[in-house]
């Protein structure tokens, strides 16, 4: 996908301190896109940033380097107890602007367009794969990495990205790793008694193959039910 670099000379941002990337935050804009790019862009604005933004209809912009700190998820020493996220409370009293990325999402519930959907789940990879290149290790997207604004400010946005922001299905995209990120170094060969089943993809420790291939061994049946999502394997 096409990232739009959106950020001007009035965009704040500060140096990370020497800190890594180790989590994503995500937002909703209360807004529509061309509201964020102006604020975002707006020599008016002194107080905030973000990293990226998501409109509805799939554009990604980005206003500040991930490299660099965006003004999005900032909190007072004294507020960080009232943080319901574990990794803040881990990390404080580290602002924790210096080791986040953050996203808005245009909108007002948190409710997300298809094609909004589809691209947040590719940026949260695509940001997680960057980090990688940039720092060596990559974020984990699980539920403690990838948060939402209330968990880190629960105070001042407890709301935020909105009651109706998919997190069940963005955390079960983010576990599925799409052929767009399989890198050659993922593919690993597995062997049965010494002879190859089938080729798997390796991520974060868990070995993936075709369900096909081991149902094979067992001399089972696979079938998908399209209606129900649902693959059955019979003997």
């Amino acid at each position: 996908m096409q990232i739009i670099q959106k950020g001007s000379k009035h965009t704040n941002f500060s140096g990370r301190g020497g800190h890594i990337p180790i989590a994503i935050v995500d937002h909703i804009s209360g807004g529509t896109m061309a509201s964020m790019d102006s604020w975002f862009t707006s020599p008016g604005n002194t107080v905030s940033s973000a990293h990226y933004g998501v409109s509805k209809a799939g554009e990604i912009h980005q206003y500040v380097d991930i490299t660099k700190m965006a003004w999005c998820n900032g909190i007072s020493i004294e507020s960080m107890p009232k943080a319901t996220a574990a990794i803040i409370q881990e990390l404080a009293p580290i602002n924790p602007n210096k080791y986040t990325v953050s996203i808005e999402h245009e909108g007002t519930d948190g409710t997300l367009t298809e094609a909004q959907f589809t691209a947040t789940v590719w940026l949260h990879k695509h940001i997680s794969d960057e980090v990688k290149r940039l720092y060596g290790k990559a974020i984990i997207l699980d539920e403690k990495h990838v948060l939402g604004h209330f968990q880190v400010d629960p105070v001042r946005k407890p709301y935020c990205p909105g009651p109706k922001f998919p997190w069940s299905r963005l955390y079960d995209a983010l576990k599925s790793k799409g052929e767009e990120n399989v890198k050659k170094d993922d593919i690993v060969t597995v062997k049965l008694e010494g002879k190859k089943l089938t080729d798997g993809i390796l991520d974060d420790g868990t070995t993936y193959i075709p369900v096909r291939a081991l149902a094979g061994v067992l001399g089972a049946t696979v079938t998908y039910d399209v209606a129900t999502k649902t693959v059955n394997i019979t003997k």
